[in-house]
């Protein structure tokens, strides 16, 4: 999910800032029984090569660096732990205005080299074998319930073509993805539904949204590669205001199609108890807990984009930072609200 830098960054300086917009958290019993009645059931694409995991596998595989010059790296540590991520930028990096002043860097693998880094990336995330996990928030906002869903992905390769190839690509280790669930207080179904999708996402009313065989758990349909989330199979426009303006123009220049997120029914992962499922565990997040939600990074190497002669590969910005310095946790009841509504 990709999002302005400057806003996924306003309060990664301040440990206070991230307490200050947790919301008020609800007792933990009725949260967990909460965030197990409505999680959500994920449905993956035959193709993907990834699914919901759990963070310990890929900071386990990530060098620790930190930006000592504008776009200049060094490492601090090639064994980083999960429990003691760094915190608040250094006095240098605020000193010359860096930011991100850390970030998780894949030892083994590039998103810069297209199709083939996604057989790399699968290699090292399936050894050991991974957790399929969700990270669940339960908050309250006025007289809002919020309960999100954050998702994290290992890697992310989005192709222009289904199946994936590399004719038009975009890529980028390590992706946070959300299905945001907004009930009134005392109310006995959620208002609405929101899910994500690249820099902006989609909401629909309870009624409308699509559960699995009529339980209380939504349905959500994965992009392929993006894993943008969507309440129906099949080819998705993805929003103009998330496609750089310079790859617009190529496309028209070349009179290509704007691209489209794929989704195709595959394997589900969700509740434990939810028939064709895989489990997906929930662990329960807060601003501050684990210390991990704290980390004032990135969670991987630059982003890149690659488009026939004369673009090539390029950077096009930064592997997404951790939850609480994004807008929709700071935000969640305003930010879904303003997403487009559908069905």
């Amino acid at each position: 999910m990709r999002t302005s830098i400057r806003r996924l960054y306003a309060c990664a300086t301040a440990v206070a800032c991230f307490a200050a917009l947790s919301g008020t958290a609800l007792a933990s019993t009725h949260a967990a029984r909460m965030l197990a009645r409505y999680q959500p059931v994920t449905v993956m694409d035959p193709n993907e090569a990834f699914a919901p995991t759990s963070v310990a596998t890929f900071v386990a595989d990530a060098d620790l660096e930190t930006q000592t010059a504008p776009n200049t790296w060094a490492l601090v540590t090639s064994s980083p732990a999960l429990g003691s991520l760094p915190s608040a930028p250094t006095a240098a990096c605020a000193a010359q205005g860096l930011v991100p002043c850390y970030r998780l860097n894949q030892r083994d693998c590039t998103p810069a080299a297209g199709a083939a880094a996604v057989a790399c990336y699968q290699a090292d995330w399936l050894s050991p074998a991974p957790r399929s996990v969700v990270y669940g928030r339960a908050t309250r906002a006025g007289r809002t319930t919020v309960l999100q869903y954050w998702y994290f992905y290992y890697d992310d390769f989005y192709s222009y073509r289904y199946p994936p190839d590399d004719f038009i690509w975009q890529a980028h280790e390590g992706d946070w993805e959300n299905v945001t669930v907004l009930l009134r207080r005392g109310a006995e179904h959620p208002r609405w539904v929101g899910y994500s999708q690249h820099c902006t996402g989609e909401r629909r009313s309870w009624a409308a949204t699509p559960r699995w065989h009529g339980s209380t758990h939504p349905v959500v349909d994965v992009g392929i590669g993006s894993h943008a989330n969507f309440f129906a199979t099949g080819e998705h426009p993805i929003a103009t205001q998330c496609i750089p303006a310079a790859a617009i123009a190529f496309l028209q220049q070349q009179g290509l199609a704007l691209p489209d997120d794929h989704s195709h029914a595959g394997q589900a992962y969700g509740p434990a108890r939810a028939a064709g499922v895989m489990r997906t565990a929930i662990e329960r997040v807060a601003a501050t807990r684990p210390r991990w939600m704290r980390f004032a990074g990135t969670w991987g190497d630059y982003q890149f984009f690659h488009g026939p002669d004369p673009i090539g590969t390029v950077v096009s910005g930064l592997a997404p930072a951790t939850p609480p310095a994004q807008t929709l946790w700071q935000h969640p009841v305003q930010t879904v609200l303003g997403w487009p509504r559908s069905g």
